[in-house]
């Protein structure tokens, strides 16, 4: 094992989360959580990482010997939510579940505010910062058991397209009363709608790209796959995006470091992996920045801000009427893999099935699955109309969730097994 240096690393975080629900029953329940708190993490022989929660900024300074810093002393600027727009707003799409006479439903908006101000190993003193707002209507409709669930997010603020997201329920629902049922028993093409679709790649690439699955092997690539096509030609991913506002503020992972390149693969090629500074020592990588924790209580680890698959060539009529039969995935769902088995599986909240080269009836849910490496050699078409996400993805890894961003142009996997029967 490689000798590391000494290291170093110290935060502070102030965050605010905001959370407002309404239902059906006319219940309402506001909560606000203010916290803060410090971690420091040091290697010198071996790791130790102490946090603490502070009710002061002055015990934090105490905390982390940072007396003479003036910036730990700052406010945090509280959460821009005017009460009476949520009001608004909540009240707008209550009405507008209200007049579809469903079984039951839930609104919730949420807000977080966190800013970290982090001495890194270097001791140089920068912040990084994030704010993330989220609408999510969950409903059920008469006489089925199903839960339907529809969101919106933003890094900006509170603000929704309304008419978008109550398009998309009523699309959901009458997708659900519609859905025809069809029996697979065979891998088929499987289209993913551009943006949200790259969660797919996120799950089965992005983190197969951490560099500390890629240490303890159980990642299907390892370091010797740097320089070498691991995808088809048609593909490149970037994890970083300048001319996307979502992460911008977060300029610096939460080790305090940036990162230098954002292009991970290129053309098919694999350009580098997803690293901390710990195993960027460790696989003897020249770059890291991609540290990330869900809050001060956590250790950092390897984790993805962004996913980013860039649009290729084929307009995104032509992808889908390239397929004789197959499935295209509209809503996404949550996935997961088994890097020990080499699958993974991923769920479709809604899907239309495809049928000479048109796309058809709508089928609902669905799950699709396949081995890692096979759907990463079956992507068939890249599309030319790339869209960011919705700005509600989130991640699991090791008991910690984060949001994250991803986005890509339509894109056509030639073989994926879907799972059971689709549709009613």
């Amino acid at each position: 094992m490689p000798i590391m240096e000494k290291f170093r690393m110290q935060l502070f975080e102030e965050s605010q989360a905001m959370q407002f629900a309404m239902d059906h029953r006319g219940h309402r329940e506001f909560s606000l959580k203010k916290r803060s708190g410090t971690l420091t993490r040091s290697f010198d022989g071996s790791w130790k990482s102490r946090s603490l929660e502070t009710v002061s900024r002055e015990a934090a300074a105490s905390a982390l010997s940072w007396k003479n810093s003036g910036r730990i002393r700052q406010d945090l600027p509280g959460l821009e939510v005017d009460p009476g727009e949520i009001l608004a707003t909540g009240g707008f799409l209550a009405d507008f579940l209200q007049r579809l006479d469903l079984q039951e439903w839930q609104v919730v908006f949420r807000a977080r505010s966190c800013r970290r101000l982090i001495r890194n190993t270097r001791r140089q003193d920068v912040e990084n910062a994030f704010d993330h707002f989220v609408v999510t209507a969950r409903l059920k409709a008469r006489g089925r058991e199903e839960e339907l669930e529809v969101g919106e997010g933003s890094s900006e603020a509170l603000k929704f397209n309304l008419d978008g997201l109550t398009r998309r329920i009523s699309e959901a629902l009458e997708s659900q009363k519609h859905r025809r049922r069809v029996v697979f028993d065979r891998q088929v093409p499987v289209v993913l709608q551009a943006g949200e679709g790259a969660i797919l790649f996120h799950e089965t690439l992005g983190h197969a790209l951490e560099a500390d699955y890629v240490h303890q092997g159980l990642s299907p690539f390892t370091r010797a796959d740097l320089g070498r096509a691991i995808v088809p030609e048609a593909i490149t991913i970037l994890c970083r995006d300048e001319r996307d506002p979502f992460f911008r503020a977060a300029a610096v992972d939460d080790e305090g470091e940036t990162c230098a390149h954002p292009l991970l693969v290129e053309r098919g090629v694999l350009r580098r992996f997803i690293s901390d500074y710990a195993y960027q020592k460790l696989l003897h990588l020249p770059e890291r920045g991609h540290a990330r924790l869900e809050d001060f209580s956590r250790i950092p680890q390897p984790r993805m801000f962004a996913t980013y698959v860039q649009p290729g060539g084929v307009p995104a009529a032509e992808i889908v009427a390239s397929t004789p039969l197959g499935v295209y995935a509209r809503e996404f769902g949550d996935g997961g893999l088994d890097f020990r088995s080499g699958r993974f599986f991923f769920r479709i909240r809604q899907a239309f099935l495809i049928e000479k080269g048109r796309l058809g009836a709508p089928i609902g849910a669905l799950t699709v699955s396949g081995e890692i490496r096979e759907i990463l050699r079956d992507i068939a078409m890249v599309g030319d109309d790339f869209k960011y996400d919705r700005g509600t993805s989130y991640c699991q890894k090791n008991g910690q969730v984060l949001p994250v961003r991803v986005g890509q142009p339509t894109v056509k996997i030639d073989k994926l097994w879907v799972n059971g029967v689709a549709g009613a």
